[in-house]
């Protein structure tokens, strides 16, 4: 077996860069994903180690063959597309998918504490928060540290409700922490002017509610009143803030607008526009799309608003449907749905509970964030995603049962 072969400094050394990785994937630019990149060397020292292959190992065969798949079918988009073989160096931004079975060979079998992870997860949240308090008050218009508002606003967010997970089997102390670095992960949020984020602030709560339901909540009518209160105040607040208020007003001014064929050039109206004509480029190639990158100059044929100077379509559904056709959209539902049925089906299971939770909230989120924004083609938001199910998903599949690490 591959964890009883690993020394033990292997081990303490693959932990702490996993319990790193929330600190820095959204304050410090870079290094988030040069964790990852370790991982990946550690993973090719596996291989070659114990010669057995991610694809070959039962508990790993489900994610390296959904994400490996993912990168193939985004390769072959391109070269199948006559004209585009330039583009191929492109795929740099999808690498993580490539090399996703390496890092989760990585880490399998390594015992990582869940529950120092989600503490991990908080201190991030406090750190975030306290660096766009901090930006704020210098009077930055949208404050986000050192990275792209839309995807920090995004990162943030999964962070506060995976920080969520284990909330209802801690004690006050650690509960208190658990709001405070909750509150500033939020009010981290709100400050980056993230308005696609609000519509998944309401869609995780309610996928929290009711995924923690039966386990948690169920029989204890005290605890379904607090949590449904703590979520109506949260959304609540959120709502009444001066940023929210002004993006909620602005899109909505914005879409009517673009409805009436008054304006497009707009940011809600760039976004419908840019869907529409996607949809309609879409049809010209419905099988393999026009190649990974390319999605913005084939539905540039279709509008007269210059699009081009974007490199996706403002959806990872539309973006991938253009890309690679239907089989590049069944491909990344494949990074989603796969693993939700997963951590469906085991939600049930004491041991795997707070990761099924976990990783349910993870694919809930980036369903909901894919729908305006980008959540396949930016290498945080990547790195985020590939190394939370690598680890989330491993223990999900997982035959050897020891290997849950059960919170008290």
């Amino acid at each position: 077996m591959i964890g009883a072969k690993l020394s033990a400094r292997y081990d303490y050394f693959v932990i702490a860069l996993i319990l790193s990785f929330p600190l820095v994937i959204n304050s410090v630019k870079i290094i988030g994903n040069l964790i990852l990149l370790i991982l990946v060397f550690f993973g090719i020292y596996v291989l070659f180690k114990e010669r057995r292959s991610p694809f070959k190992i039962p508990e790993l065969q489900v994610f390296s063959y959904i994400t490996f798949g993912y990168f193939a079918v985004m390769l072959i988009s391109i070269v199948q597309t006559e004209g585009w073989i330039n583009e191929l160096s492109h795929l740099g931004r999808k690498a993580h998918f490539a090399l996703a079975p390496l890092i989760a060979l990585a880490i399998y079998k390594v015992n990582i504490p869940f529950k120092q992870l989600l503490i991990s997860f908080k201190f991030g949240l406090i750190l975030i928060g306290l660096i766009l308090i901090y930006q704020d008050l210098q009077g930055s218009d949208r404050p986000s540290g050192m990275i792209n508002a839309n995807i920090f606003g995004d990162i943030a967010l999964s962070s506060v409700f995976i920080s969520l997970v284990n909330f209802f089997n801690e004690k006050l102390k650690e509960k208190l922490f658990t709001l405070v670095s909750v509150g500033l992960g939020v009010y981290a949020v709100v400050l980056s002017g993230n308005r696609g984020t609000f519509l998944t602030l309401i869609i995780l709560s309610l996928v929290y509610f009711l995924t923690i339901y039966k386990k948690q909540l169920s029989g204890n009518l005290k605890r379904v009143v607090s949590v449904i209160f703590f979520i109506f105040l949260t959304i609540y607040a959120v709502s009444i803030h001066p940023r929210t208020q002004s993006g909620i007003n602005r899109a909505v001014d914005n879409t009517l607008s673009w409805v009436s064929g008054d304006e497009i050039q707009s940011s809600a109206g760039e976004r419908l526009e840019m869907w529409k004509a996607g949809l309609k480029a879409f049809k010209d190639s419905p099988l393999i799309g026009y190649g990974y990158r390319n999605s913005t100059a084939a539905a540039q044929n279709y509008t007269s608003q210059d699009i081009k100077q974007y490199t996706h379509l403002h959806s990872e559904y539309v973006t991938n449907l253009v890309s690679a056709g239907i089989i590049g959209l069944l491909s990344m539902l494949a990074l989603l749905v796969i693993p939700l049925r997963y951590f469906l089906m085991s939600l049930h299971e004491d041991k795997a509970h707070q990761y099924c939770v976990a990783g349910i909230l993870l694919c809930a989120s980036y369903m909901s964030l894919g729908i305006t924004h980008i959540a396949f083609g930016e290498e945080h938001i990547n790195a985020f995603f590939v190394l939370l199910l690598a680890f989330l998903l491993t223990k999900v599949t997982t035959k050897t049962k020891c290997y849950y690490e059960v919170s008290p």
